[in-house]
């Protein structure tokens, strides 16, 4: 079969590798293939399959572009499922899915989880607690805004991902660095455009974690697994860790509520990864992403539901087929990423103590010797690596991750003059 697959994301190239094994036909649309051959060991032999076909378009971003590319490809080679791993591109695998007469989630549930403003207007008087919040669609009144809301307060682009650009501000000096740097931030690469929506919201303390979910066709939702959040301080909100288990304390609070969500923004179809915040007062909703959960966790999942592989469980679904549910079984899984305290070029990323310790399933580095590297400081992206471990519950695999954490050798060339 043949699926169409708009944009992907480093960790998504494995589904398009196992499609391939299983006899599948993929056409993947994107604007930058070089991206995914710098940060993928997989995307080389993928993309050099005799069944991957690599379109590269400069205008894929737009809708009525990739709608013509897609009715062309498909004219040519009848496509039989769309879907995508990238957050940015939800909305366009939604409306993909719908002009060829394609399972897919619906147009409008994409966008109001797509668009976080929408995820919040849509689900005001539903009762889902959520942060108090000012919608701004222009960063020339995120000030005014915050003066309703307050310090401290947190603020993001109303369309990011990663945590890219989200901050805790805490002040007017702040909030005057934030909105210089915000104003020179016109798109997020790849084609991807910033919509100008900004987000004001009242800081929620508390723990963050998430819920993955799949919607079945016909919309039953299954709540499959929570995964806890270790995050860096303030005032970036950067994760270093995590663990994918099903027995959190507030698991049926939580699985009752992401049920709600869910159905209140039409989000009626595929694998969903959705965030709370476990404030004073119970569950806060923090943000709702309509595609499969990204970074490590789908590894984890795999890990711990005995080898169910959500990546490919995603292609299934859009295939038409019911998917296999990874859902947490005896043994745990956890994760835990790396940066480099200081921007320069790595000489040596080396993880040879790591062999033979109890628990170590896996660590791998983002970058090659010799590759320029930021500080970790403000997003996601500026991860150099994971590590995973697995343990008989969450806290014994947590223990042992973050021990291994001390054994990893990193050295990286410091530009002084820089």
């Amino acid at each position: 079969m043949h699926v169409f697959m708009v944009e992907c994301n480093p960790n998504g190239i494995a589904g398009i590798a196992n499609a391939l094994d299983l006899g599948h036909e993929v056409t993947l649309v994107t604007a930058d293939p070089d991206f995914y051959l710098t940060v993928s060991p997989l995307a080389k032999d993928a993309f050099a399959h005799e069944r991957c076909h690599v379109l590269k378009s400069d205008t894929a971003f737009s809708l009525d572009a990739l709608e013509e590319i897609v009715r062309n490809v498909h004219a040519e080679r009848p496509v039989h499922g769309v879907m995508t791993y990238s957050e940015y591109h939800t909305v366009h695998a939604a409306h993909v899915a719908r002009v060829l007469g394609l399972p897919g989630m619906s147009v409008e549930g994409a966008l109001n989880a797509r668009h976080k403003h929408r995820t919040r207007l849509t689900l005001q008087g539903s009762g889902v607690r959520q942060p108090e919040f000012v919608h701004v669609k222009s960063e020339a009144d995120v000030e005014a805004a915050i003066r309703e809301i307050g310090f401290p307060c947190v603020v993001k682009p109303s369309d990011g991902t990663a945590s890219l650009h989200v901050l805790h501000l805490k002040d007017e000096t702040d909030l005057a660095g934030y909105l210089e740097t915000l104003s020179g931030v016109t798109d997020y690469g790849r084609g991807v455009v910033r919509i100008p929506d900004v987000l004001i919201e009242e800081f929620v303390p508390g723990e963050i974690v998430s819920v993955e979910a799949c919607v079945l066709q016909g919309g039953d939702v299954v709540n499959l697994g929570i995964t806890d959040r270790v995050m860096s301080g303030f005032p970036y909100f950067l994760e270093m860790g995590l663990t994918f288990f099903d027995d959190h304390p507030l698991r049926d609070e939580l699985y009752a509520l992401n049920s709600v969500v869910l159905k209140e923004l039409g989000i009626d179809f595929g694998f969903v990864h959705v965030e709370y915040i476990l404030g004073p007062d119970g569950p806060v909703l923090c943000e709702v992403n309509g595609r499969l959960t990204g970074g490590i966790v789908p590894s984890l999942m795999k890990i711990t539901s005995g080898g169910v592989d959500p990546y490919l469980e995603v292609i299934r679904q859009a295939l038409g087929e019911t998917p296999r549910l990874p859902v947490p079984g005896e043994v745990i899984a956890t994760g835990r990423w790396f940066g480099s305290p200081v921007a320069g070029t790595v000489t040596n990323l080396d993880f040879s103590r790591l062999d033979g310790l109890p628990g170590f399933h896996e660590a791998q580095g983002y970058r090659k010797r010799g590759a320029s590297i930021t500080r970790l400081a403000t997003s996601n992206f500026d991860w150099l690596g994971h590590l995973i471990f697995t343990g008989a519950n969450r806290d014994e695999a947590a223990e042992r991750a973050e021990r291994a954490l001390d054994l990893i050798t990193l050295e990286v060339a410091v530009d002084v003059a820089r």
